[in-house]
């Protein structure tokens, strides 16, 4: 590793040397003022750097279970690029000085100070866009697995939640997950009548990636589908992306919900 970067290394100890002074700092790469080092330098050289950290920190500066050069921030305390929610207003009366489309940090959107009262998450991005007016509405572009950040808006709790996924395995599995932090969260569009008005729009789920696990936060109705889907009783590996329901079928669902 020396006759490897042995150009640079006088900046390679620069690095260790400041992040012994400053353990866990708290800060983005790029406002690490070091002599002679850019974040570009640090970011090339991840690796060796990590496995260098770990030799001069103490242990309590190092989380130990962040692993790789993506988890490198998190393992030596410093800020990474936050993960980000957006959403529309769909209603005018709720606009943000007159904005409906925004994107902001998950944790600004957990304490955002709305009067919207009902909220969709839908995980088709044109769908999102598309959505029909609803009045005192907002729908959250769903963020697949992810979608466990929504958990940290407490002010959703006190409002209509309303989850509209693809039916297949891993559509329920998500609403399931959903309901782990949200428990009053219902489904729309994400049933027998839907699934089967829309027969000839039928297509399949990759059968080595389907979800065939158990599901405990189903209604009734939901685990029954849930399970004709992943015991293929309907069709083999049967699914039906959102994006292929009919939108005057989906509009009329959506304000019926």
């Amino acid at each position: 590793a020396l006759l490897e970067h042995g150009d640079s290394w006088q900046q390679v100890l620069a690095v260790l040397d400041w992040f012994v002074r400053h353990p866990r700092p708290g800060l983005y790469l790029r406002q690490l003022d070091i002599a002679g080092v850019d974040s570009k330098f640090i970011e090339a050289r991840k690796g060796l750097l990590a496995e260098l950290l770990d030799q001069v920190l103490p242990a309590e500066a190092v989380v130990a279970g962040a692993l790789g050069s993506k988890q490198f921030e998190a393992r030596f305390g410093l800020l990474s690029k936050p993960p980000m929610i957006r959403f529309r207003l769909l209603d005018r009366e709720h606009f943000i000085g007159g904005l409906s489309d925004l994107t902001v940090p998950v944790a600004q959107f957990a304490s955002l100070q709305s009067r919207v009262e009902r909220v969709f998450v839908t995980e088709n991005e044109v769908n999102a866009l598309a959505f029909p007016s609803v009045r005192s509405g907002m729908v959250v572009f769903g963020g697949g697995y992810g979608i466990d950040r929504l958990g940290q808006a407490e002010w959703l709790r006190s409002r209509e939640l309303l989850y509209w996924g693809d039916i297949d395995t891993h559509g329920f599995a998500i609403l399931d997950r959903l309901r782990m932090n949200l428990p009053h969260a219902r489904s729309v569009l994400m049933d027998e009548a839907t699934l089967h008005a829309h027969r000839h729009l039928w297509g399949q789920e990759d059968p080595d990636k389907r979800f065939l696990g158990e599901l405990t936060r189903l209604t009734l109705a939901e685990k029954t589908l849930f399970l004709a889907l992943r015991d293929d009783r309907h069709a083999g590996h049967l699914r039906l992306e959102q994006e292929r329901i009919g939108y005057t079928w989906a509009a009329d669902a959506i304000r019926a919900a």
